[in-house]
């Protein structure tokens, strides 16, 4: 009697969990499609620029603990390097500070560009942006220098910095444009996940950022103190 009152007993919860897997099973796809559509929505039409006068900025990502690259970064760092070539830009502008943790981002994504064929006078290192807001505020007299700058992530995170940009000056509203792209889904362990943060980082600007001027943070944050080889170069 006690063993059947104990198999009785886990009736219940063992019904719980397979209810719950069945609705983890039935959402994913769900999930799945909804942020593929996202992606698409916000990926940008192709468009004939000019080239030649126009720079690429590849918005920043954590690094690995050890100081190398990781899937994000490699994501855009690789998707940077094709733009910069397709469209014979001058340049290449690293951005992103060391928020993580101690591993500056920019850096990182920098010498992995160099390991892709990309010459380091072509590259611009930006070390203290914190978020994409500052990812575009950091390079603003930068930006104002050439006709147009190719913003680079993933479609939903170019289009994010691309209205960034906008916000802060009117002059960029035409000079920033996203060229951002859909991850390929093998890497779908973080695209999932990526578009939802941009679902939530969109909310959050017109609820709270977007109304209220003042509420937008600094262009800029801290600089941290490097060494003279991590420099950024100025044009």
């Amino acid at each position: 009697m006690v063993g059947m009152r104990s198999a009785s007993s886990r009736t219940p919860a063992t019904a719980q969990m397979k209810t719950r897997w069945i609705g983890a099973l039935l959402t994913l796809p769900i999930a799945v499609l909804a942020s593929e559509a996202a992606y698409r929505i916000a990926e940008p039409s192709a468009q004939s620029y000019p080239s030649g006068n126009c720079l690429v900025l590849a918005l920043g990502a954590p690094s690995r603990a050890d100081g190398t690259a990781s899937a994000l970064q490699r994501f855009r760092v690789e998707t940077a390097v094709d733009t910069l070539r397709q469209r014979r830009c001058r340049g290449l502008l690293l951005s992103g500070g060391a928020v993580r943790n101690e591993r500056i981002e920019a850096v990182t994504m920098a010498n992995l560009a160099k390991t892709l064929g990309v010459p380091a006078d072509q590259l611009v290192i930006e070390p203290t942006a914190r978020n994409t807001w500052q990812n575009v505020g950091c390079l603003h007299s930068r930006l104002l220098k050439v006709e147009r700058v190719f913003v680079v992530s993933d479609s939903l995170h170019a289009q994010r910095a691309v209205r960034y940009a906008c916000r802060q000056d009117a002059r960029l509203c035409q000079r920033v444009v996203n060229a951002g792209v859909v991850p390929p889904i093998d890497q779908l362990w973080w695209s999932l996940t990526a578009a939802a943060w941009q679902g939530a980082a969109f909310l959050r600007d017109r609820l709270q950022f977007e109304r209220n001027a003042s509420a937008n943070g600094p262009l800029c944050g801290q600089r941290l103190p490097m060494s003279s080889s991590h420099q950024p170069r100025l044009w």
